[in-house]
């Protein structure tokens, strides 16, 4: 796979976020569409590809434009072993990639891009956070040889935030928010820290068979971005065949604790965004599918049970796109929220309880 190929995997296939990118420098300036270099117009050198890593990632030819986010992190121009690197390159908006090189001999390689519009970074607790403002990031391994040429690759699981250390994460976050802006208007940081809750961080124990048409029952706009202010919104449902009953859940009648028993259950999302505030909340909700009852009203459906037997965990999102620890508020009987089309949730609803 020679370089016209590996320019078109790493940013072509991740997101055509520039026609160079997808169709490599050569083949470009060969057709007319790139400036040979020295010429008005040209891309400023590269460094010299100094490893398997470098060469892979520079095969498109075109000056990364995440230099000074790097320094402020401390990363090198050059990405080694054990190291880890942003590289911006294209015409607005541009396409960012977020590379991890795992340490060891095998040359595999890490990558996570997006259109540089998409995203918004923020720093929390010395560690630096590059998220998406709608969907997810498009990740992938790649196993190198000696070349930079791929020997094998595989997508990971969809993530939509990723967390590096950084020396200095604040600076990094604002170098790369001043990128990002001027890639096209601004992500919302409150918006994008609920997106990121619904998407995940990539870790396999998180995923579940998701109940799309419930979703779109009650909210068919969809997702984080179109949510109303102040209006609560039900933004993912998810279902789990092997769940079982957390600590904060009892039996009715002996009042023993039901951690660990096995039950079924719908896990919802709803969210509310602030503006005015600057804040955004999520309630997610444990649901188990032996429901007592099931009410659609005129707007808003309802789960109702003998007992506390749901699980009712809290989240706020902050005016930067980050999000608190989780916060239980224990086992509830009941839980409402809007839908435009309460009938269909509800059949939809009967039709997961009964497999």
């Amino acid at each position: 796979m020679g370089a016209f190929s590996r320019a078109a995997i790493v940013l072509g296939v991740t997101l055509a976020g520039s026609v160079a990118a997808v169709f490599g420098a050569d083949a470009l300036r060969d057709a007319g569409y790139l400036a040979e270099p020295g010429e008005a117009g040209a891309p400023a050198a590269v460094a010299p590809a100094a490893t398997p890593f470098d060469r892979f990632i520079q095969a498109s030819g075109l000056q990364n434009q995440a230099t000074a986010a790097n320094a402020a992190c401390g990363f090198g121009e050059s990405l080694s072993a054990g190291e880890s690197g942003f590289w911006l390159v294209g015409d607005a908006p541009g396409v960012l990639g977020v590379y991890r090189a795992e340490a060891g001999e095998a040359h595999v390689l890490r990558s996570f891009t997006a259109s540089a519009d998409n995203l918004v970074a923020y720093s929390e607790y010395g560690e630096l956070f590059v998220q998406t403002g709608d969907g997810a990031f498009n990740s992938r391994t790649f196993v190198l040889d000696e070349a930079g040429e791929v020997i094998f690759t595989e997508p990971l699981l969809e993530r939509a935030r990723i967390a590096l250390t950084c020396e200095d994460a604040q600076a990094a976050a604002t170098e790369l928010n001043t990128l990002f802006r001027a890639s096209g208007p601004a992500v919302d940081p409150i918006r994008s820290g609920l997106n990121a809750f619904v998407v995940g961080d990539g870790y396999e124990d998180w995923v579940y068979p998701r109940v799309d048409g419930l979703v779109e029952a009650c909210a068919p706009a969809g997702g984080a971005v179109p949510l109303e202010d102040d209006r609560t919104t039900l933004i993912a449902a998810e279902f789990d065949m092997d769940a079982r009953f957390g600590e904060a859940i009892y039996h009715d009648m002996s009042g023993e604790s039901l951690a660990g028993s096995s039950e079924p259950m719908l896990y919802l999302t709803l969210a509310t965004v602030h503006s005015a505030t600057e804040h955004g909340e999520i309630a997610y909700y444990r649901a188990p599918l032996s429901w007592t009852d099931l009410l659609a009203g005129d707007d808003v459906v309802s789960l109702i049970y003998r007992y506390e037997a749901m699980e009712q965990v809290g989240f706020s999102v902050f005016a930067n796109g980050s999000r608190s620890h989780s916060e239980s508020a224990g086992g509830v009987m009941d839980a409402s929220f809007p839908c435009a089309d309460p009938q269909q949730a509800v059949e939809i609803l009967r039709a997961v309880s009964a497999g």
